[in-house]
Order: C-alpha cells, then sequence, then structure tokens
C-alpha cells in the first residue's frame, strides 16, 4: 500500500476532504447535507471514481478521485466540469446535472464533485433497441450538439480558461507533427504532418469559438423518462474552439466508416439546421469548412493523446480519423 493511499485514508477517516472513498464523506459534504444518506452503488471509471446515493435531500451522484490517485489529468477534468457547472451551465438553455457541491485540493490533486443524481428518471444509450431508434437518437444527439454550440457562439463569457489560443494550438500541432511515436504507422505519420500544415489555413475559415464539449459521444446524453429535451453530461474536456471540432469527433471518431458513409449526410444537414433555428446560418459550404478544420484538430488531439498513453481506444480512434483525413476528396 503506497504513501499516498494511507494518507488518503487516515484523512477520509478523519472526515477530511475531498471524498475519495464511496463510503466516507468528508465534514463538510455532510454538514452541505446532513442526514443518512445510503450508497446505492459505486464504480471505478477510467478517468474517476462514481457513486450515487439514496438521501433525504433526493438522489445524488458523487464523481471523485478515488484514495491513492495522484493525476494531474484527471484532477484537471474534475476542476473543468465543476468550474462550468458552477459558473457556465445555468446561463445555457441546453440541460444539465445541477452542481451541488465541489471541492479540490491541488496539492494533493484530490477532488470531488456532487450533482443531483439524474438515472432514475432518465435512460442512456442502451435504451435504444433498433438500428432506426438509434439513428434516430444519434439526430437528437446532433441536434442537442448544435443548440449547445449556438448558444456559447462567440459569448463574450469565453475568456480566460474558456478562450480560445489559435496560436497555441498551431504550435502544439507542430510538436506533434514532428515526433511521430515508433508505432504509429506510415498513414499515421503522414496524416498527422499534413494536418499540421493544414490547421492554420483551415482555422482561417472557421466563423467564430464555441464551447466544444471535446469528449462527445453517445454515452454523454440522457433522455428523460416520458420525454423532453435530452440533457448533455460530462463536462471536463470542455474547451473553447471552433464549431467543427465537436462535430468531427462525433462523426470521424465515434463512428466507422460505413456508419459515416450512411448516416453523416443526414447528421451533418440535422446540425446545420438546429444550428439556423438558433440564430447561426451557415451554408453547407461553410458547415464543410468548419468540419474541415474540425478534422484537422481531431487528427492531432488524438495523436497527441495516442502518443502519450496508446491505449487500445486511442489507437483505434487514430485509426479511424485517419482513414478520414484520407478519405476526403
Amino acid at each position: 500500500m503506497t504513501l499516498s493511499l494511507l494518507a488518503d485514508v487516515r484523512d477520509a477517516l478523519a472526515g477530511r476532504g475531498p471524498a475519495v472513498l464511496s463510503r466516507r464523506w468528508p465534514r463538510e459534504l455532510q454538514a452541505a447535507f446532513p442526514g443518512p444518506h445510503r450508497r446505492v452503488e459505486a464504480w471505478m471509471g477510467e478517468g474517476a471514481a462514481f457513486a450515487r446515493y439514496a438521501t433525504p435531500h433526493g438522489p445524488l451522484f458523487l464523481k471523485y478521485l478515488p484514495a491513492g490517485w495522484r493525476d494531474e489529468r484527471a484532477f484537471a477534468r474534475i476542476g473543468r466540469e465543476g468550474a462550468y457547472l458552477r459558473d457556465l451551465a445555468p446561463l445555457s438553455p441546453v440541460p444539465h446535472a445541477p452542481l451541488l457541491h465541489l471541492a479540490l485540493d491541488p496539492a494533493r490533486l484530490r477532488a470531488h464533485l456532487l450533482t443531483r443524481d439524474l438515472t432514475d428518471g432518465t435512460t442512456g444509450w442502451g435504451a435504444f433497441r433498433t438500428d432506426a431508434e438509434r439513428e434516430a437518437a444519434l439526430c437528437e444527439i446532433v441536434r442537442l450538439l448544435a443548440r449547445h454550440h449556438a448558444f456559447w457562439l462567440n459569448r463574450p463569457e469565453l475568456k480566460g480558461e474558456w478562450a480560445w489560443d489559435p496560436e497555441r494550438t498551431v504550435r502544439r500541432a507542430a510538436r506533434v507533427a514532428a515526433a511521430p511515436a515508433p508505432d504509429w504507422t506510415p498513414d499515421e505519420v503522414r496524416v498527422v504532418g499534413e494536418a499540421a500544415q493544414a490547421l492554420p489555413a483551415l482555422l482561417k475559415s472557421t466563423c467564430g469559438v464555441t464551447l466544444t464539449h471535446g469528449d462527445i459521444h453517445a454515452g454523454q446524453v440522457l433522455w428523460p423518462v416520458g420525454g423532453g429535451p435530452p440533457i448533455l453530461i460530462d463536462y471536463g474536456q470542455a474547451h473553447g474552439a471552433p464549431l467543427g471540432e465537436d462535430l468531427a469527433h462525433l462523426l470521424h471518431i465515434r463512428l466507422e466508416a460505413a456508419d459515416r458513409a450512411r448516416l453523416g449526410p443526414g447528421l451533418r444537414e440535422a446540425y446545420r439546421a438546429e444550428l439556423i433555428a438558433h440564430g447561426h446560418p451557415l451554408t453547407s459550404a461553410q458547415l464543410t469548412a468548419e468540419e474541415c478544420a474540425g478534422l484537422a484538430l481531431n487528427v492531432l488531439t488524438t495523436a497527441r493523446q495516442a502518443r502519450r498513453e496508446g491505449s487500445s481506444g486511442v489507437r483505434d480512434a487514430l485509426r479511424r480519423v485517419t482513414e478520414a483525413w484520407l478519405a476526403q476528396p
């Protein structure tokens, strides 16, 4: 057992936060939500741990970094999600799980955030049983994404940590292209280099900055039981960027080529129509330019992640986005 794990468990037993154990709330959390809390379930995710509770205050959902973790990226993601839910989400018409408590300990990279637990009142992607249902749900996801993007496009609140720095992005892209990982295929090396070279011109064709979700996929959306607008969750990678970054992520990383060829035209048009309905009239050509810039950004982001961690999921994402780049007309 490591020293950091022992220290975290000791602090948890003494009631010091942030939370690091699902069965032991820190004093500050108990004070904010007094009374008995029954743990319904708990599990470990890739970048955090999670637990659901039944309490006198209603169902609560805890995301936290478990005892012994010292992960700077995971800490930053919880901090970013907490900042979004606290400062920006209340401004947006896009539904979200309201933030109820946030605790950050930068010195020891410990963090938790508590939200309303929406599980019992919503369904997820797994509820869709047929291809027709899943395709309709994908259309709803791109419409939801478009509403999110339309609201935040060129908003004055996108400053400070939410600002977009294209010059920094271009410099980082050049560094990624200059140092390919040994296990990249020749096509991957070529595509990363081409994307980095094309990026400055592609960014000039975009229409502004929105708040990108950063990890959009079917699992990030909840559908209320009985109907109502879907809910967008998990903002740990939210950041300022052009419109096309999320759209390209959904189309080129989350879909295989055959599905993208079949569903892509309808998804793009649904996204564009929703932008138009919310005051941002993009032509088809303008949306293509946004998607091209977004594809380049996804190539470079995925390459950087693959060089850093090289998991099978990330390698598969790099394969998909490489194939998408090569398939461009």
